[in-house]
């Protein structure tokens, strides 16, 4: 929030503005925000493309060549997605840099802690719902961590969503 304040000079004539900003937060604006969010919706949908990707043209090809590793075989997808969750955070971090967008690091490093086992989730789900939940927990995420990550205090900012992980990995691994 900004508060300006006038100082007054002689006969009525302003001499300075002084603007106050509020010290708790960065200032956003929704639209800023917004745009956050659209960007991890963009980065669900290239999440699910390049873990199918991936999964059907290279992690597949290599363990499922033989019977005896039908095991690694069945993983390919979900291993697909942990090598995609950190293809997709780096994509984010170059992409909220572009977009100068506070703290990317945060956001993206929280988002893929949080969304590690995605592939997993969505593994068993029609293609559509496979897309539609990736989209929707990487923009909450997005939107989520965004949000967190506005607090002028680095340590405030980290804290914060360290404890908001170990929260929910801890509630998923229920």
């Amino acid at each position: 929030m900004v508060f300006t304040e006038e100082t007054g000079g002689e006969n009525g004539v302003v001499m300075a503005q002084v603007i106050i900003e509020d010290p708790v937060a960065l200032q956003q604006t929704y639209l800023a925000w917004g745009r956050t969010i659209a960007l991890g919706a963009v980065l669900g949908l290239i999440f699910w493309l390049v873990t199918v990707l991936i999964g059907n043209y290279a992690v597949e090809p290599f363990t499922c060549r033989n019977l005896a590793a039908a095991q690694m075989c069945t993983d390919a997808i979900p291993l697909a997605g942990k090598i995609t969750t950190i293809l997709v955070a780096a994509l984010a971090v170059v992409a909220m840099v572009r977009m100068r967008i506070a703290r990317p690091i945060i956001i993206a490093i929280a988002t893929a802690a949080i969304l590690w086992d995605l592939a997993s989730w969505t593994q068993g789900l029609f293609w559509v719902e496979a897309i539609l939940w990736s989209v929707l927990l990487y923009a909450l995420c997005f939107a989520l961590f965004a949000w967190i990550s506005r607090y002028i205090t680095l340590w405030v900012a980290i804290v914060i969503s360290l404890l908001i992980v170990l929260i929910i990995r801890i509630a998923l691994a229920l």
